[in-house]
């Protein structure tokens, strides 16, 4: 599995891919992260193909031989160097995985930084953490993700407070467990699956993208005494965020919420993959011609997809960073 945030959270524009467990040899999706014309990136991913073995690692293995970020989780401090100064939140990490399963679990994620990386940073680092940590992780992952979300969401508003962070971020997580996929959304990070059904390809999109257009999302803003008003051509919240729900942003905090969506589908045999993305990718692209893309050149592995599909929004003029995660969900149904 890897993972792409750097220690230096002030180093937006680098991004590494730091080793984490070896938790199966098959690839199962497929990272790619570009600037697009910005001068740094402040896109985020996660990706861990076993969060099960991924928290009993931190549980289990000798601290002497965890690389740093994991030794300080294990201390109660989640990598202060990582995302700046503050106090960071300590964890029970004793409760984690109090049940063994059966079924791995799959945790993939994007997270935009808008207003700089801080948020998007402790997104990726906190999220798999919290949702292991929630009680409901064992029996109801679409809970767990909601407790999560909110609880990582007050830690951000909390450093911001303090002056430890600034900015905001929106996300989408994807959790795979038992055939079944859980998408939990907060923004304009969007999912989508790609499929073929009755040998016709099709492409649903799994997510709904919290803009400040959004006809729901307009109507909740000005109910809570805020407005959306267009700058040049954009709708944004009181003329500022072009997103209506995202991670931090605590000046806008009362009508710019970090509620996640949080829907569950069902894996079918037909199902082919899922494409998870920042909205760089999305301002260039529809959902049909990602599908088109991947459909189009079956000779591609999902390393190779995605970077043909960041690629390509690079060449299409995206003004914004481009992250594109693929999760090849072939053969999960028979």
């Amino acid at each position: 599995s890897t993972s792409c945030w750097h220690r230096d959270a002030s180093r937006a524009d680098i991004v590494a891919e730091v080793p984490e467990i070896a938790f199966n040899s098959l690839q199962r999706f497929a990272v790619c992260t570009r600037n697009g014309a910005r001068l740094g990136n402040e896109d985020r991913f996660r990706a861990i193909d076993n969060l099960d073995l991924y928290g009993r690692g931190l549980l289990e293995v000798a601290p002497a031989s965890l690389p740093p970020f994991f030794t300080d989780l294990l201390q109660g401090r989640v990598l202060e160097n990582f995302v700046v100064e503050g106090r960071a939140p300590a964890l029970k990490i004793r409760n984690l995985l109090k049940h063994e399963r059966s079924e791995d679990t799959q945790f993939y994620g994007v997270y935009d930084g808008h207003g700089g990386a801080r948020a998007s940073s402790l997104l990726a680092l906190l999220f798999p953490v919290y949702i292991l940590a929630a009680p409901e992780y064992c029996n109801d992952l679409a809970a767990a993700c909601h407790s999560a979300s909110m609880a990582i969401n007050e830690e951000i508003l909390k450093r911001e407070k303090d002056g430890h962070c600034e900015g905001g971020a929106t996300a989408v997580t994807l959790l795979i467990r038992d055939n079944k996929a859980v998408l939990s959304n907060t923004g304009d990070c969007r999912a989508i699956m790609v499929a073929k059904r009755d040998k016709v390809a099709q492409v649903t999109q799994l997510t709904t993208d919290h803009k400040a257009s959004n006809d729901q999302e307009k109507q909740r803003i000005e109910e809570h005494g805020g407005m959306v008003l267009y700058v040049k051509g954009v709708a944004r919240v009181n003329g500022r965020l072009a997103v209506a729900r995202a991670f931090g942003d605590s000046e806008l905090s009362q009508l710019v919420i970090a509620d996640p969506e949080v829907t569950v589908h069902d894996l079918h045999r037909e199902d082919e993959f899922i494409v998870m993305a920042s909205d760089g990718l999305w301002d260039v692209l529809t959902n049909e011609q990602v599908a088109s893309c991947i459909r189009n050149n079956p000779w591609l592995n999902v390393q190779e997809m995605a970077n043909m599909l960041a690629d390509r929004a690079v060449e299409l003029g995206t003004m914004d960073n481009v992250t594109v995660v693929v999760v090849d969900v072939r053969g999960r149904v028979s």
